[in-house]
């Protein structure tokens, strides 16, 4: 009889050997002998990805309240986004890794910024320089 046997990734059959049926039955349900996976309501998963659980909040990659939080929630106007893109453009610039299709896509990105910081400012009136202030 051949025994499944357990690797770090998962449960693997040993095929070096004549494998019977019941090895492969056994091999097949051993997901449902096995106690590791907890079964999660729609709700566990959000409070989850949104770090509203304890167990989550553990992580670093959580924040802790929700002041922090918020900064991601602010609704940017499009000085700010132009900044930011800048700044992101700025850093794919210094990385290895980066291609230049998400460059192209960036740039692509902050002349459509761009073009609404330019279309949302309004210019001087002339009339505006004669009358008094």
């Amino acid at each position: 009889l051949v025994q499944p046997t357990l690797s770090p990734a998962r449960l693997q059959l040993d095929c070096s050997e004549n494998v019977d049926e019941e090895a492969v039955e056994q091999w097949i349900n051993e997901d449902s002998t096995l106690e590791c996976c907890e079964v999660l309501s729609d709700d566990d998963i959000v409070s989850r990805v949104t770090c509203g659980s304890e167990e989550t909040r553990n992580f670093q990659e959580c924040p802790k309240s929700d002041e922090e939080n918020l900064v991601t929630h602010q609704k940017l106007n499009h000085g700010d986004a132009l900044v930011h893109t800048e700044a992101l453009l700025n850093y794919l610039k210094q990385e290895d890794e980066s291609t230049p299709a998400e460059k192209m896509i960036l740039r692509n990105l902050r002349s459509i910024i761009r073009r609404r910081v330019n279309e949302k400012q309004k210019q001087t009136s002339i009339i505006s320089f004669f009358t008094k202030q």
